[in-house]
């Protein structure tokens, strides 16, 4: 058999140089153009990311894109955007042509929220109707009785969450999902520390890769194989601990937390978390603490903190900061879309919604009708900054519950929980965070 096709090979072979005037066909090229929407309100989608092979281009401020330099025939075109179904499409290029593809994105309206232990594990909580209603999932022996500090969706199957760490067993708790939540395994034990860790804030990039930072130690912890290992990338010989992490693309890193020495701090890789430096926050005093941090596109960065120091901002990567949001309570929780809807919230059950950076703002306070001294922990919102949900917890901090909004965060109503919870953090699919 091998004797007859190279027989038959070197015949072609002969055949085609013999041949006058056969040759290879040359590829021509061709453009591609269109618009991307969203299903439900029909907006324009900005950012969406359109790609043909290992390049792409981004559509605008309208939803438009234009592709130059495709080559003819049938291709494939992928769109993708956080927080929506990925989308591809056979396109037909003609060489020498322009070819419209409009196209229409799903929004995923899954999402976690997480919190304290209660009846003996962990508290995590499925929505999948953009927090209209809650389930429970996880189990005692999935989910071990501690206080789950940060959660992270990477879609609707995948999802991380960060707890203080399980002394009873000796483990760091990193939680892990990769089928919507139906089964969650502890990835802790695959960190080699001297103790276990509590984890302060966590975030991904995709399924493969993800950070977390600790809040009783001075490390930033990495994976790049799904969680199977996880390993110290950072080990700051300033910080003393780390209190939330931003990414906006996988490769840029911020984190904050308090110094040594007692100074508010944030801390920037430019490459995925190999190397860092540190900046000073001169715009906060050494009383103030930072409690989360936010990237938006340019980047621009918002942190926000206690004592009065409200939310700042930076226009230069971290290097320099300004008061944006001056308050008079605690802000612990900060959201936003690109930078044209931003969400800040915080003790006494106030938030702030903006649309001008904080230039302007409006101030709300959803759980005044149960938890009116309260504090609101976190808020998420879906990527069409219409919907989302925010967790309220009672003076204490012992119970809480969530509330759902459907006009940017403007009027909340009280989601459907199984019972009350103290909820610390929830994310939707597409945020940074």
């Amino acid at each position: 058999m091998r004797k007859t096709v190279y027989i038959l090979a070197v015949f072609l072979a002969v055949a085609t140089v013999s041949l006058p005037g056969c040759k290879k066909p040359t590829a021509g090229w061709g453009s591609l153009s269109g618009h991307v929407t969203a299903s439900v309100s029909g907006e324009p989608l900005e950012g969406v990311s359109v790609m043909y092979g290992d390049s792409a281009v981004m559509t605008d401020s309208e939803g438009a894109y234009f592709y130059e330099g495709v080559p003819d025939g049938l291709q494939g075109i992928r769109f993708s955007m956080g927080g929506y179904y990925p989308l591809m499409k056979q396109v037909n290029i003609t060489a020498g042509g322009e070819v419209v593809c409009d196209v229409v994105m799903d929004i995923i309206t899954a999402g976690w929220a997480v919190g304290a232990g209660d009846s003996g594990y962990g508290t995590i909580l499925y929505s999948s109707d953009a927090g209209r209603s809650w389930v429970r999932q996880g189990s005692p022996s999935m989910v071990p009785d501690v206080r789950l500090k940060d959660v992270f969706a990477v879609d609707d199957q995948i999802c991380w969450i960060g707890g203080e760490a399980d002394t009873l067993h000796g483990t760091t708790v990193i939680l892990f999902t990769k089928d919507g939540g139906a089964t969650w395994s502890n990835q802790g034990s695959s960190l080699r520390t001297s103790r276990p860790v509590s984890i302060a804030a966590i975030v991904a990039q995709n399924k493969d890769t993800a950070w977390a930072v600790t809040s009783d130690t001075c490390m930033v912890l990495k994976t790049i194989n799904g969680g199977g290992l996880w390993s110290v990338c950072r080990e700051s010989s300033s910080v003393a601990a780390y209190s939330a992490l931003t990414t906006l693309d996988g490769r840029s890193l911020w984190c904050c937390g308090k110094s040594a020495d007692g100074n508010v701090v944030v801390e920037y890789s430019p490459d995925g978390g190999t190397t860092w430096s540190e900046m000073p926050v001169n715009a906060a005093s050494s009383s103030q603490t930072p409690t989360d941090i936010y990237a938006v596109p340019g980047p621009v960065l918002y942190l926000s903190g206690t004592g009065s120091m409200g939310v700042l901002r930076s226009n230069d990567k971290g290097s320099t900061w300004v008061q944006a949001l001056a308050a008079d309570v605690d802000i612990r929780a900060l959201e936003a879309c690109f930078d044209y809807c931003l969400w800040a919230a915080g003790e006494e059950g106030v938030m702030y919604l903006s649309r001008d950076s904080f230039s302007t703002r409006e101030e709300i306070h959803p759980g005044d009708d149960v938890y009116s001294s309260g504090a609101i922990s976190s808020i998420s919102m879906l990527r069409d900054a219409a919907r989302g949900a925010c967790s309220v917890l009672s003076y204490s901090g012992e119970i809480g519950t969530i509330y759902y909004t459907v006009d940017e965060g403007r009027t909340w109503s009280r989601s459907s929980v199984p019972f009350d919870f103290s909820i610390e953090s929830i994310d939707f699919v597409g945020g940074n965070n």
